[in-house]
């Protein structure tokens, strides 16, 4: 599961995050409630763009970034990044994309010395989609993987 030693060209960049459905999408408040969030609003809101701040390695193994939402009039723009490869395989942001890509969106910089988590933050929305160098590139690998 993890990210080619390339993908760390990409801090500081651009990404583009492509929310998927399938298993849903939730927001986690600090009273600690979990609710789901209509993936209707989701979708509308439709792609985003994140600018690389980080990527972490999770035992030896590159497998995330942290980075910033940058999509003015976006339904999470300004928000905080931490997502993450959840399949087996070798991944890139380019043509061997990774089919999941776990996220959490919040208020505040996710911080942690393995796991960045939001800490003390609210909301934090939590979903699911594909991250690739464009949405070009993510919905040309979707259409394949059928």
């Amino acid at each position: 599961m993890s990210l080619a030693t390339s993908s760390r060209d990409y801090e500081g960049q651009i990404l583009c995050y492509t929310p998927g459905y399938g298993w849903g999408w939730s927001r986690l408040d600090k009273s600690g409630d979990d609710a789901a969030v209509d993936y209707v609003e989701v979708d509308r809101a439709g792609p985003f763009h994140i600018r690389v701040h980080r990527l972490f390695s999770i035992q030896g193994e590159l497998r995330g970034i942290v980075g910033r939402v940058e999509q003015p009039g976006h339904l999470f723009d300004g928000l905080w990044v931490a997502t993450w490869t959840m399949m087996e395989g070798d991944f890139d942001f380019v043509s061997k994309l990774c089919l999941r890509w776990d996220i959490e969106l919040g208020p505040v910089e996710p911080s942690g010395d393995n796991w960045p988590e939001f800490r003390d933050a609210s909301p934090v929305f939590c979903g699911y989609g594909v991250l690739a160098v464009s949405h070009e590139a993510a919905a040309r690998f979707m259409a394949g993987s059928k």
